[in-house]
C-alpha cells in the first residue's frame, strides 16, 4: 500500500514520468501485486514503472552490460539444486550442503568469515562455475553491485531513473543495500518502507542496520512510523510485543504502534510429552470443536513447521476418519 499510493503520489503530484520510476520488492509475487494493483489506482501509467526483485534487476542489468563486469554472454543462472549438484561433485553426496551454501552467501553478502575448509571449497565451487559461465543469486547482486559502483556504464544506468523505492527494507543484505545507494547517488531519491522488528533472513546475509545506514547516508531526520496494526487482535499483539521488546531495538525512540482488533479467543500454549500426544490433542480438540460449533472440515486448518510433521498429522487425522488436505 506505501509504495503503491508513493507512486500514484510522484506520478500525479510530482509529475515524474512513470518510466523513470524503479520499485524493488522482495518476492516475484510482491511485484505483481504492485503491478496488478497500480493498474487498478493509475490505469495504463503504471506500465511505465519498472517493478522488479532486486534479483530479477540485477539479471536484467548483467544481460545488458556483463562484459563490463567479466561476465560472457549468454551466462546461466543456478537454482539451488544446481548449487547442491555442484557441492556433491565437489565434496562428495554426505555433506550438509545447504548449510555450505549458506555460509557462502554470508561470506559474500556480509563479509563474514570462512574458515580453512569452507575458503578452500568456495573457490572450487566459484572455478566450476566461471567454466561453464553460470552464475547463481549471489553473483548476480555482487556483480551487479560492482557494475553499478566501478564501471562506465554506471552513468547509464542511474539517469534511467528518478525514484527508486524498495519494499521489506528490512531484507536488504549490504551489497544489495550498495546497489540503491548506488543507483541512487545523483538525485537520492530513495522512499523504503520496512520493519526492523520482522528481520528474519540474518542468516541468508541480511541486515536490518541497513535502516540506520539509510537514515545517515541520505540525511533522514524524520522517519515516519507506521502506528497502526490491522494485522491481529490487540492481546495477540501485546504478547508479541513482550516477546519483541526483549530484543536489542535499532531505533531507540520508536513509537509503537497499535492495534485496535479484539478476538473472544485467547491466546494458550500447551506443553507435551511427546509428538503422539500433541497429535492425539489436535485430532480431539478438532473433533469437540465440531461437536460444540458444528463447523465444517473445510473451514479447519492445521499449520505446522515442517513436511514430517504434516505426514504424522495426515496419519493421525486419518485413523481417527477424519478426511484431510496436505496443502
Amino acid at each position: 500500500f506505501c509504495l503503491i499510493e508513493r507512486i500514484r503520489f510522484l506520478i500525479e503530484q510530482r509529475g515524474i514520468d512513470p518510466t523513470h520510476i524503479c520499485a524493488f520488492t522482495f518476492t516475484n509475487k510482491a511485484a505483481d501485486e504492485i503491478a496488478s494493483r497500480l493498474t487498478r489506482r493509475i490505469g495504463s501509467r503504471a506500465e511505465g514503472v519498472k517493478r522488479r526483485t532486486l534479483h530479477a534487476f540485477c539479471a536484467e542489468l548483467l544481460r545488458e552490460y556483463g562484459s563490463h563486469v567479466n561476465l560472457a554472454a549468454g551466462f546461466g543462472i543456478a537454482d539451488e539444486e544446481y548449487q547442491r549438484t555442484v557441492l556433491r561433485r565437489l565434496v562428495g553426496g554426505r555433506q550438509p550442503h545447504r548449510k555450505i551454501l549458506t555460509r557462502f552467501s554470508v561470506h559474500r553478502l556480509r563479509g563474514d568469515h570462512l574458515y580453512a575448509d569452507d575458503a578452500r571449497i568456495f573457490a572450487k565451487y566459484e572455478e566450476y562455475l566461471a567454466k561453464r559461465n553460470v552464475v547463481d543469486f549471489d553473483t548476480l547482486v555482487v556483480k551487479a553491485a560492482e557494475l553499478l559502483e566501478n564501471t562506465p556504464a554506471a552513468r547509464d544506468v542511474r539517469n534511467r531513473w528518478l525514484a527508486i523505492l524498495v519494499d521489506e527494507f528490512q531484507d536488504l543484505n549490504p551489497v544489495q543495500y550498495r546497489i540503491v545507494c548506488a543507483l541512487a547517488r545523483d538525485h537520492r531519491h530513495v522512499f523504503a518502507v520496512g520493519d526492523d522488528e520482522q528481520s528474519i533472513y540474518a542468516w541468508a546475509g541480511a541486515d536490518p542496520r541497513a535502516f540506520k545506514a539509510f537514515l545517515n547516508d541520505f540525511g533522514i531526520t524524520s522517519p515516519i512510523y507506521l502506528g497502526e496494526n490491522r494485522r491481529c487482535p490487540r492481546h495477540i499483539f501485546d504478547l508479541a510485543r513482550r516477546l519483541v521488546e526483549k530484543n536489542p531495538p535499532i531505533f531507540e525512540n520508536r513509537e509503537t504502534p497499535q492495534a485496535d482488533r479484539t478476538s473472544p479467543f485467547e491466546v494458550t500454549a500447551f506443553h507435551f510429552d511427546s509428538d503422539e500426544a500433541e497429535l492425539e490433542w489436535v485430532v480431539n480438540d478438532i473433533v469437540q470443536d465440531r461437536a460444540v460449533h458444528a463447523h465444517t472440515l473445510g473451514e479447519i486448518a492445521v499449520l505446522y513447521r515442517k513436511h514430517e510433521i504434516g505426514d504424522a498429522l495426515e496419519a493421525s487425522l486419518l485413523n481417527a476418519g477424519i478426511p484431510c488436505r496436505l496443502a
